[in-house]
């Protein structure tokens, strides 16, 4: 069985407010409405293959205008999605009186801010035009809100009302789309917070967490695999020079012959874990350059022209 989408589980959640008041009703559907499939003076149409929100736009249209409105199935294009449509002339008259808006002007879609006066139908204008063309990605893959809209002066009015609310969006085209976005999870977790989807809003801040997490472990681990690394190749080279040394070993001081054989004896020790062999422990700063110096020897017993020059 497929899980639902984040975008899913978002507006599952949203259609599951309660619609208690009028002013409230009336923002959520003008934000649906002002972002739907088709908003004009001959046609009102909107799609969707989310039972949820198909519910939710039943109760909204039957509690803001006393209209009852049926959805049926696109066979046309996508069996599941279900195509909700009025042709009425009155009732789209109306709906459009509601808002204070001539049909006649349709294609020009200028927000009516007497609708918008309260902070709550605000919200509630951003929870509608979500639910009809809002997306937001997994968390746990990227961070990405949008709202698609084809009118120009929509998108503009709408931008403009997102940074009275401070929340910062941005706008791109996409074919003839204009989009408005979100990047940064704190914006998209506050535009998900003001539309009431505060669990998921929750669920990006707990993948954040999860990530910062994960990235710090990560980062330790490649840092430690590094010094192991760098411990390893340090050590080898050591070992080769001892090995080198072999005959001459014994003609060396007691201090080198002491270090030689303590490395040969711990070959995967670190700097500091071999110091600490030694009773009493060797300064790691010392060990250091008594390893250094055997090198030196063994290269000048390899290169004994280059050592005499």
């Amino acid at each position: 069985m497929n899980l639902p989408s984040f975008t899913a589980t978002v507006k599952e959640q949203i259609c599951r407010i309660p619609l208690d008041k009028r002013c409230d009703t009336l923002a959520e559907v003008y934000g649906f409405l002002m972002f739907a499939t088709a908003f004009h003076s001959t046609e009102i149409r909107h799609m969707t293959e989310q039972n949820a929100i198909a519910r939710r736009i039943q109760q909204l249209f039957r509690q803001a205008f006393g209209i009852r409105i049926m959805p049926r199935n696109d066979t046309n294009i996508n069996a599941k999605k279900l195509v909700f449509q009025i042709e009425d002339t009155d009732e789209i008259r109306r709906i459009f009186n509601t808002f204070g808006l001539e049909p006649e002007r349709s294609s020009s879609m200028r927000l009516n801010r007497a609708v918008l006066e309260e902070d709550c139908c605000r919200c509630a204008f951003l929870r509608g035009a979500f639910l009809a063309s809002g997306s937001v990605a997994d968390p746990s893959k990227r961070y990405h809100l949008e709202l698609v809209t084809p009118h120009l002066n929509l998108s503009r009015e709408f931008m403009s009302l997102l940074q009275e609310m401070e929340l910062e969006p941005k706008v791109t085209t996409r074919k003839a789309n204009y989009v408005i976005y979100f990047k940064f999870s704190e914006r998209i977790e506050n535009f998900l917070t003001l539309i009431g989807a505060s669990n998921c809003a929750l669920q990006i801040m707990a993948a954040k967490v999860e990530k910062e997490v994960r990235n710090q472990i990560n980062r330790q681990v490649n840092c430690e695999a590094a010094n192991i690394s760098k411990t390893v190749s340090a050590a080898g080279a050591q070992i080769d020079a001892i090995r080198s040394l072999e005959n001459v070993l014994p003609e060396l001081s007691e201090e080198l012959q002491i270090v030689a054989r303590a490395r040969l004896e711990y070959p995967d020790y670190s700097l500091t874990a071999l110091a600490e062999t030694f009773d009493p422990p060797m300064r790691r700063a010392t060990l250091n350059y008594r390893l250094q110096r055997l090198i030196s020897i063994a290269n000048e017993k390899q290169n004994p022209e280059r050592s005499s020059s």
